[in-house]
């Protein structure tokens, strides 16, 4: 049976902007109401076209948040809306959702990505029995032994040690990102839409010094402001279609999405799952590290960056060109799909890009596509 073509027809992000930062007094629905509709914008395509939106979030509190934001845009009461909670890995997967369902003949027309707010987040209050007092926790736990009182940071002081990453190595990563970052935000203008009248693209992202980062590491230790993706707030979204719509509305600027898929592992390892699911993505689509021209691999932390680069062994030129989450934040449900959008107007001439990501709990995602 031949398999269906798939396409990303159009994407937008908003600015990634900092806890407290430019965004902190839009919500979530108004981040993603005002994103979504650009998105169709962008390619003259009426609502009446879509058939779902699905909606990455992982702070939000619950509910079907797709469903809200789907209305708050406009669209049909038809339309059902498809809520995803995977974390960090959630953006991703929900185009990589999109896409399969669009495979199957399910869909013709679905808008995928995610949506997050740390600024407006709610607070979660936790029981361990029926009589104990609710306390605050800043997350849940991802796994059975997991201690949700921990910082998922700690995660990488053993890594660190195993594989021998110095404190300088982290340094020269993250200030070549932030680097990244400045020389090109130019370049990301074509892909923000700037909502609630927020003008600045990325501001998080600055130079780093190395006095800086020493004393980062002094205060907080092995993980700190300056290594971590900091808490962000921002939403992401792609159309992703059949040939069918392509045909229609006479597209030209799409790209192809080859392969995409989530894996899972141990979840003490999940910094490094990102490792054997590119390999995975390599192999079933027999392609070398020589067939791939871009590659948007999430940095939630320096340690996580530098190891996949390393194990993966990708080119470290093709690597995050336009600066990574260290220079720009964390929206945890949006984050995969800000790799994608960057994907989307970056790739021409025919190249291959990949975006990958990993997720607390032992998940990884990762998404093959060519212009």
């Amino acid at each position: 049976m031949k398999k269906s073509r798939v396409y990303i027809i159009s994407a937008v992000r908003t600015t990634i902007a900092p806890y407290g930062g430019s965004l902190k007094d839009v919500s979530i629905q108004v981040m993603a109401t005002d994103t979504l509709n650009q998105t169709l914008k962008a390619v003259n395509i009426p609502k009446s076209a879509v058939d779902d939106v699905i909606v990455s979030n992982a702070l939000g509190g619950g509910g079907n948040i797709a469903r809200l934001c789907a209305l708050t845009a406009g669209f049909s009461e038809t339309i059902l809306g498809t809520t995803i909670d995977r974390q960090c890995v959630g953006g991703l997967d929900a185009i990589i959702n999109a896409a399969n369902r669009i495979r199957k003949g399910e869909a013709s027309l679905i808008l995928a990505g995610g949506v997050e707010s740390f600024s407006l987040r709610p607070e979660r209050l936790y029981k361990s029995n029926w009589s104990q007092k609710a306390v605050p926790l800043a997350r849940p736990p991802f796994f059975p032994t997991d201690d949700p009182t921990l910082p998922l940071g700690n995660f990488m002081t053993p890594l660190k040690k195993e594989y021998a990453i110095s404190t300088r190595d982290e340094f020269e990563w993250v200030k070549n990102s932030h680097q990244k970052a400045l020389a090109h935000k130019t370049l990301l203008d074509e892909e923000v839409f700037h909502v609630a009248n927020t003008n600045a693209i990325d501001p998080f992202a600055r130079e780093i010094t190395w006095e800086m980062f020493q004393k980062s590491a002094a205060k907080f230790g092995d993980t700190h402001p300056c290594n971590t993706a900091p808490k962000a707030d921002g939403a992401a979204f792609v159309a992703v279609a059949s040939e069918e719509i392509i045909a229609k509305y006479n597209l030209t600027h799409c790209v192809e999405i080859l392969d995409g898929f989530t894996l899972g592992g141990a979840p003490e390892n999940f910094p490094l799952l990102p490792v054997e699911a590119l390999k995975k993505l390599l192999a079933q689509n027999t392609l070398s590290w020589d067939d791939i021209q871009h590659v948007e691999l999430m940095e939630a932390y320096a340690t996580q960056a530098i190891l996949c680069a390393r194990e993966s062994a990708a080119p470290l030129s093709i690597i995050n060109p336009q600066g990574g989450a260290i220079s720009r934040g964390h929206p945890i449900g949006a984050s995969g799909a800000v790799l994608a959008v960057h994907l989307f107007h970056t790739l021409s001439d025919s190249n291959k890009g990949i975006a990958a990501i990993a997720g607390a709990g032992g998940l990884a995602s990762v998404l093959l596509l060519q212009h």
